[in-house]
């Protein structure tokens, strides 16, 4: 009698063991496959649509257990899938976005469903957008950094030769004795000049070349210091200038007057020249 109890119960372990049905799950970056297989089989399969929560579901009639843990993914389009079996036999596939057309096959002790899975994207940089033929090929903002450099470069140039201008000629006159003003030069050849200096009421003639500098002569006579004063007063003195423009009709002999007693000395001048 205990024989034939315990032979019972091996029997009904062995009989629930083997009308068992299993779920294998095969996923990876192509295709997600889920395979059902049956020891008896199964019917009244179905499939659903959930369209609230992007949900597929695979309904089906079996008298056979199944067990499948719920499975979630990451970085993939289907976010879950899991199994209800109360019932009636229920497979959810849960989307993350529009749900994927199944390829389903199906024979008498298996059902196979597939899920093929778009290729990922894979992510481009900047840089790499740009077609490596036109890589080598300067840009428009290049073009305007380089134009803008070439103008800062050259406005430096022209302050620099202003600054050393001014200051070579203060560092020329700086040796004559007493204090006064330049009034203006004229130039001879190049790197020969005669600077008009005025110190008191004499106006020294001052030759400058690469040598160094001489005094040429001096005009001591008020007259002709007050015409070559009213030539050289547009060129040094703003308010002179526009009071040049003022009085232009009185001004016109005395310029004249400068200019003649300036290329006199000038000519006096070439005649020493000669004569040594």
């Amino acid at each position: 009698m205990a024989k034939q109890f315990l032979f019972i119960i091996i029997f009904t372990v062995f009989a629930v063991h083997g009308y068992s049905a299993e779920l294998k799950a095969n996923v990876d970056d192509n295709r997600a496959e889920y395979v059902f297989t049956f020891q008896k089989g199964y019917s009244a399969f179905e499939q659903l649509l959930d369209e609230t929560s992007n949900t597929l579901i695979f309904t089906f009639d079996t008298s056979e257990d199944i067990s499948f843990e719920r499975q979630n993914y990451f970085d993939m389009p289907i976010k879950s899938a899991y199994l209800s079996s109360k019932d009636k036999k229920r497979f959810f596939i849960e989307f993350k976005t529009v749900p994927i057309e199944p390829i389903v096959n199906k024979t008498d002790r298996q059902i196979s469903i597939v899920f093929p899975l778009p290729e990922k994207k894979e992510e481009v940089s900047p840089a790499a957008t740009v077609p490596s033929a036109n890589a080598s090929m300067p840009s428009s903002s290049s073009y305007i950094k380089m134009i803008s450099g070439l103008i800062f470069v050259l406005i430096l140039i022209f302050l620099l030769f202003f600054v050393l201008k001014v200051f070579f000629k203060k560092q020329l006159v700086s040796d004559i004795p007493g204090s006064g003003r330049l009034l203006g030069k004229v130039d001879l050849d190049l790197r020969k000049s005669l600077y008009f200096y005025e110190i008191g009421d004499i106006i020294y003639i001052i030759g400058i070349t690469d040598n160094g500098m001489n005094v040429i002569d001096k005009i001591s006579d008020e007259a002709e210091s007050a015409k070559i004063r009213s030539g050289f007063i547009k060129k040094h003195d703003f308010k002179g200038y526009m009071s040049f423009f003022k009085r232009k009709a009185y001004l016109d002999d005395d310029l004249t007057s400068s200019n003649a007693i300036v290329e006199e000395k000038l000519n006096s001048i070439r005649s020493r020249k000669k004569q040594s």
